[in-house]
């Protein structure tokens, strides 16, 4: 398997659950958030259709958009198992995008799922940039788990989504309340 089909597959479990999740709740008419779909540059098919050769056309910006109970939002899927995201795991310009979707008063933010525990959380924009921050000043270069704020676990729901529009709420709650000014 090439190195560009590994990478491709990271994260697909976590990319699986939340596509259920936000199918669901299209379903019951809460929002509407679509996948992102890489732009590939496709340069030989075999005789089946199989792709069998191709390139990244550009940088991609996301996992997800769409829109929540009238919000923009943007995101994208991590898994890790280690105790703590790695920053290297999230690129420049998927965070220049995100803070053009925050600019436009959308909300943008990670889903990561912490194997170690077997745990969700939302990090929201305005944490990422902090820790962002720190590792362009020569600092930690990974937003440890124990930092989060337990208030963005996303709990699954019993029909088996990832039930993360509460603690999107939340999150609203939290940034109109003036919480990560």
């Amino acid at each position: 398997m090439t190195t560009w089909r590994t990478r491709g597959l990271r994260g697909s479990d976590l990319e699986d659950l939340i596509t259920t999740t936000i199918e669901y709740y299209r379903q019951q008419k809460l929002g509407r958030v679509d996948k992102i779909a890489t732009p590939v540059k496709v340069i030989d098919i075999d005789g089946n259709g199989t792709i069998t050769k191709g390139f990244f056309e550009k940088k991609s910006t996301v996992d997800f958009m769409g829109i929540m109970q009238g919000i923009g939002i943007a995101f994208d899927a991590k898994e890790t198992a280690q105790k703590s995201l790695p920053l290297s795991n999230i690129h420049d310009h998927q965070v220049e995008f995100m803070h053009d979707i925050v600019d436009q008063k959308g909300l943008a933010f990670i889903i990561a799922h912490f194997k170690h525990c077997d745990c969700y959380h939302l990090i929201p924009y305005e944490v990422l940039v902090k820790y962002v921050t720190i590792a362009q000043q020569g600092g930690r270069k990974s937003i440890p788990f124990k930092d989060l704020d337990p208030d963005f676990e996303i709990k699954m729901a019993t029909n088996g989504i990832l039930n993360f529009l509460p603690v999107l709420n939340t999150y609203l709650n939290k940034k109109r309340s003036g919480a990560f000014d």
